[in-house]
């Protein structure tokens, strides 16, 4: 008799443990449960806004713009920034002032660029309507932007000023101190529309790059510099930034005879001609 007792008190023992195994294991889920429900919200929300933003800034022409950004060597997160503010892709769209497509060029500086590739070749000149291609909006925008990276030794702040306001008014802000190319300041850009612009047009292309780039890093080099061979150092594509100046200048009045001659823009309105109709 005396020796069952103690077998009572085993599964008592036994029983109480059991019950703390699972007293511990609810107040364990009780703890838990929540932070993985919190974890899993935060998850869905994350993902939902991240597909809320693609939605507002999709990627769309992704052929031409990658084909056209790699030709020219042009930051295809800025390509996207600007045509998502130009016409929010839009092939159609066409403003106000007479901007045609996705990269919303003006007909004046679709001849003009034509020109500038061509060697001033008029007979080999595209019809306005092309710029409702988006192959060939984005090819001459893109070109655009090359130009003016080139003109402003890769100051992205300043082509994309110069992409709304025209060339021209940028480089007279430039001579007279109103804007610094050091330290561009949305607020000191006279134009409201340009201040505006330079923005939005650099918040969209940095979402570009953190929606869908993150690892994509775009480094401006100097194209003739990068065409000629001989060329192999950082020092050496610096030497050549001089050229570039010289060289657009010596096709601007190029142009401009040649154009003077057609009767396409006078000659003495050329330099503070706004593409743009700012």
């Amino acid at each position: 008799m005396a020796e069952k007792k103690p077998k009572k008190k085993n599964k008592k023992a036994k029983k109480g443990i059991v019950a703390y195994i699972i007293a511990v294991s609810i107040i364990g889920l009780m703890i838990t449960v929540p932070f993985i429900v919190l974890s899993i919200i935060s998850t869905m929300r994350e993902n939902a806004e991240e597909q809320l933003n693609k939605s507002m800034y999709p990627l769309k022409y992704e052929s031409y713009v990658e084909k056209y950004s790699k030709e020219f060597d042009v930051d295809k997160c800025l390509v996207y920034g600007v045509i998502k503010n130009e016409s929010n892709f839009d092939p159609e769209a066409v403003s106000p002032v007479g901007a045609i497509g996705l990269m919303q060029l003006m007909p004046d500086t679709f001849t003009w660029l034509q020109n500038y590739r061509t060697d001033f070749m008029p007979d080999k000149l595209m019809n306005t309507n092309k710029l409702y291609e988006p192959k060939i909006n984005i090819e001459y925008g893109v070109y655009l932007l090359r130009f003016l990276l080139e003109h402003y030794n890769g100051n992205t702040d300043l082509v994309i000023c110069a992409y709304n306001a025209g060339y021209g008014h940028v480089d007279d802000w430039l001579a007279d101190g109103t804007i610094s190319a050091d330290n561009v300041i949305a607020e000191n850009v006279p134009f409201p529309e340009t201040s505006n612009y330079l923005v939005k047009v650099s918040s969209s292309a940095e979402k570009y790059r953190e929606l869908y780039f993150p690892d994509y890093v775009y480094t401006f080099v100097n194209s003739v510099a990068s065409d000629n061979n001989d060329i192999e150092t950082d020092t050496d594509v610096d030497v050549y930034a001089d050229d570039v100046n010289t060289l657009s200048s010596e096709y601007n009045d190029e142009y401009n005879y040649e154009y003077y001659q057609n009767d396409y823009i006078d000659t003495e309105q050329y330099i503070e001609y706004d593409y743009y109709g700012e």
